[in-house]
């Protein structure tokens, strides 16, 4: 598997990812059932600005991960979110955008990450959880609010 951030030739891997989500992974990533406009997520995602990075995770050429942060009102936070194709789910995708993810934040002048994440959705909680940094959850009804403190790191990757 190999990590690098998503670019405008991304846009069609990125696209096929997400219409390819089952329902199940769909309704866990966006909330709802409902086919959800994603051409402007996928131009959000691929395109470089200051508020936006987007790192895909591969196999050879298959997109199988996403991983991104969008800088919110505090411009030490960010909203992360993650998707990974059914198929690779447990295989330690997410965790690994994550890993890499967090000190690009962090040398962005990012020091908390937020989530949103169904209270269902076991997988994402574990995996936030499982990364051992600070993260105070709050509970919305069904969903999870997570504050996540990212930790000090040497440098961020390549």
């Amino acid at each position: 598997m190999s990590l690098r951030r998503l670019v405008p030739d991304d846009s069609e891997t990125v696209l096929a990812l997400h219409q390819h989500l089952s329902d199940h992974d769909r309704y866990f990533r966006f909330f709802t059932l409902q086919r959800t406009p994603l051409h402007e997520l996928v131009g959000k995602l691929t395109e470089r600005t200051a508020d936006v990075y987007a790192l895909g995770a591969f196999d050879a050429d298959r997109l199988i991960g996403v991983a991104h942060y969008t800088v919110v009102e505090d411009p030490g936070a960010a909203e992360i979110a993650i998707v990974v194709a059914h198929e690779d789910h447990s295989r330690g995708v997410g965790t690994a955008l994550l890993k890499h993810l967090a000190p690009i934040a962090r040398a962005h002048g990012i020091g908390r990450f937020t989530a949103d994440v169904l209270g269902e959705n076991h997988l994402m909680l574990t995996v936030f959880f499982d990364l051992g940094w600070p993260c105070k959850p709050s509970d919305y009804g069904s969903i999870r609010h997570l504050e996540i403190e990212l930790p000090e790191f040497d440098e961020a990757p390549a």
